[in-house]
């Protein structure tokens, strides 16, 4: 799809009282969700402030190591790229305030364990919100390194649920 074509799909949804839109085709992927609102807060400095931080080299140091991370935001889930120690460890952050559940009952098996591989659209957990059951699923194949949430605990939005590495 190119830019006009997402851009009128976008109108279209708008207008519509579609909340929720999927498509997949031989141009890629495209998923639009306009049942949750979310206020996303711009983190790009303007040029005044880069010339008050030119004066300051400390300051200039400070802000050339800072990393901002990717965020890949959906209601399904949340996948931030983190920058950390581990080549190619990605995190599935909660994408809502809630409580987590590995499990879909208390004496039923984990979705996920350490060392299993989910494929796209797997379910790995529960974030129960307000008594609604918010099914979590993978973005994309991957291996789960770790859990990082400890089960019907609660988590905030963009807590590391679990440590993945792409398979």
């Amino acid at each position: 799809m190119n830019f006009e074509e997402v851009k009128e799909l976008i109108t279209m949804l708008d207008n519509s009282k579609l909340a929720y839109f999927e498509m997949e085709n031989k141009d890629g992927y495209i998923k639009i969700d306009k049942s949750m609102s979310r206020n996303y807060v711009s983190n790009k400095i303007d040029n005044s402030e880069i010339n008050t931080l030119n004066k300051n080299s400390e300051a200039v140091n400070t802000v050339n190591t800072i990393s901002e991370p990717v965020v890949n935001t959906s209601k399904e889930e949340v996948v931030v790229a983190d920058k950390s120690k581990e080549e190619g460890v990605e995190f599935i952050k909660s994408p809502i305030v809630g409580t987590f559940y590995s499990k879909s009952s208390p004496d039923a098996e984990p979705f996920v364990k350490e060392g299993d591989v989910v494929h796209k659209g797997d379910i790995v957990c529960i974030v129960e919100a307000m008594k609604l059951m918010n099914e979590i699923t993978a973005e994309f194949d991957c291996e789960i390194v770790s859990v990082v949430c400890e089960d019907a605990k609660m988590v905030e939005y963009g807590q590391k649920l679990f440590k993945v590495k792409r398979v």
